[in-house]
C-alpha cells in the first residue's frame, strides 16, 4: 500500500471506529444513557409530580437506562413495563422511551398517591402490583424481588439527589381536584396542553359507605366528550379475582360484562398471590356524541375480608383524528372496613345519586 493510499484510508478506519463506539450498547445504556434520557425524565417527573430523581433511579434499577430491556416475565423498556399495564396506560409502543416514560411516571403518580404519597410503598407497588402490598398489611411485601427493588431504587435516589439532579418543582403538576383529566402526551409537555383535554372524569361514586363480604358494591363512574367531534369510548377494568366472587361492568346501552371467578380449591389463605390474580373486563361506546356524559357502573362481591385495588381506564379515540385520542386511568383502593374511596388528588368520594 502506497503512502497516499493509507493517508485515504486512515480517515475511513478512524470514521468507523468512532462510528462503532457511538453505536455501542454499552455507551449508550451507561452514563451517556442516563444523559440521553434526563431531559425526558426531568420533564415527564416534573408534569406528574415527582422527584426527576426518583423517576430516573426507577429507569435505573429497571432498565439500566437500555429502551430495549426485556424481562423474563414480559415487561419492556426503560420502566419495563408489563403488557396488562400497558394496556391500562395505553401504550403503543413500549420500546419508544417517550411513551414508556411517560407511562411509567404517571403510573408511579398513581401508586404514590394510592398510598397517601408513600414511596416505599409506590415503589414495591410498582415491582409486585398494588394488591401485594395491600395484602402485606401496607408493608413492603415478603419477596426478595420485591425488598431488593425498593432497596436499589432508594439506593439509587440518593445517589442522584447528591449528585444535584433537577430540582423538584410539584407546582408544575397540572392536576385540578374534583375532575380527573387525562395526562397529556409526552409529544408536547407543556401547559397549553391542559386547554385541548376533551375527556372529563367526574369523581367515582360508592353505593354503600362499608364494604362486607358477600354483599354487593358498585362504583359509578361518569365520563363526558366535551370536544366538538363524535368518539368511541372504551372503559377497562383490571381487578384481584381472588378477592370477588362476583364481578360485572356495566356501560349504559351495552350488555353488562360478567365475571364469575372459579370456586377456589384451597382454603383463602392460599389463594392466588396477587401479583398474578388481575384480570380484565372491558366495555365500550360505540359512538359518544359531542358533549354526551356517559355512564358505568362496576358491581362486585367481596369474597375475603381485604382492602382491593382496581386498575380503571376509560379511552375516548377520535375516529376523524386517531392521533387525539385520550385517556384517564386510575389505580382506585377501596378499603374494607371503611369503603371510601380515595382518588390519585385524595378526594373522598360520596354514594352515588339515587
Amino acid at each position: 500500500m502506497s503512502r497516499s493510499e493509507r493517508y485515504l484510508f486512515l480517515p475511513i478506519l478512524v470514521g468507523c471506529l468512532c462510528w462503532c463506539l457511538v453505536s455501542s450498547p454499552v455507551l449508550v445504556h451507561s452514563k451517556t444513557g442516563e444523559a440521553l434520557y434526563e431531559p425526558l425524565i426531568t420533564t415527564t417527573a416534573h408534569w406528574h409530580g415527582l422527584d426527576p430523581a426518583l423517576v430516573k433511579a426507577v429507569v435505573k434499577c429497571e432498565s439500566d437506562f437500555d429502551p430495549w430491556a426485556q424481562s423474563s416475565k414480559g415487561a419492556q423498556g426503560l420502566m419495563q413495563l408489563m403488557p396488562s399495564t400497558q394496556t391500562m396506560l395505553g401504550v403503543r409502543n413500549p420500546f419508544n422511551p417517550q411513551h414508556n416514560v411517560e407511562a411509567g411516571a404517571r403510573y408511579l403518580a398513581m401508586l404514590k398517591q394510592t398510598f397517601s404519597g408513600n414511596e416505599q410503598l409506590a415503589l414495591a407497588a410498582y415491582n409486585a402490583g398494588p394488591q401485594a402490598v395491600v395484602a402485606a398489611g401496607y408493608t413492603v411485601p415478603a419477596i426478595a424481588e420485591t425488598q431488593q427493588y425498593v432497596r436499589c431504587v432508594f439506593a439509587a435516589y440518593e445517589q442522584y439527589r447528591q449528585a444535584g439532579a433537577a430540582p423538584f418543582l410539584p407546582s408544575l403538576r397540572p392536576l385540578q381536584p374534583g375532575t380527573r383529566t387525562l395526562a397529556p402526551s409526552p409529544r408536547s409537555l407543556t401547559p397549553s396542553v391542559e386547554a385541548r383535554q376533551t375527556l372529563v372524569v367526574s369523581p367515582l361514586r360508592l353505593s354503600n359507605q362499608v364494604a362486607q363480604v358477600g354483599q354487593r358494591l358498585t362504583v359509578e363512574l361518569e365520563a363526558t366528550n366535551t370536544s366538538k367531534r363524535p368518539g368511541h369510548g372504551i372503559v377497562m377494568l383490571n381487578y384481584p379475582e381472588h378477592l370477588v366472587s362476583f364481578m360485572a361492568l356495566h356501560t349504559a346501552g351495552q350488555a353488562t360484562t360478567v365475571q364469575i371467578p372459579a370456586a377456589p380449591t384451597e382454603p383463602p389463605a392460599l389463594a392466588a398471590p396477587p401479583t398474578t390474580a388481575y384480570q380484565l373486563l372491558w366495555s365500550h361506546w360505540p359512538v359518544w356524541t359531542p358533549g354526551e356524559r356517559r355512564t358505568a357502573i362496576i358491581a362486585l362481591v367481596p369474597r375475603l375480608p381485604q382492602d382491593m385495588t382496581l386498575h380503571v381506564s376509560v379511552v375516548l379515540d377520535d375516529t376523524a383524528a386517531p392521533a387525539a385520542s385520550q385517556r384517564w386511568s386510575s389505580v382506585v383502593r377501596i378499603p374494607f372496613h371503611t369503603a371510601a374511596l380515595v382518588d390519585r388528588a385524595g378526594v373522598r368520594y360520596t354514594p352515588p345519586r339515587q
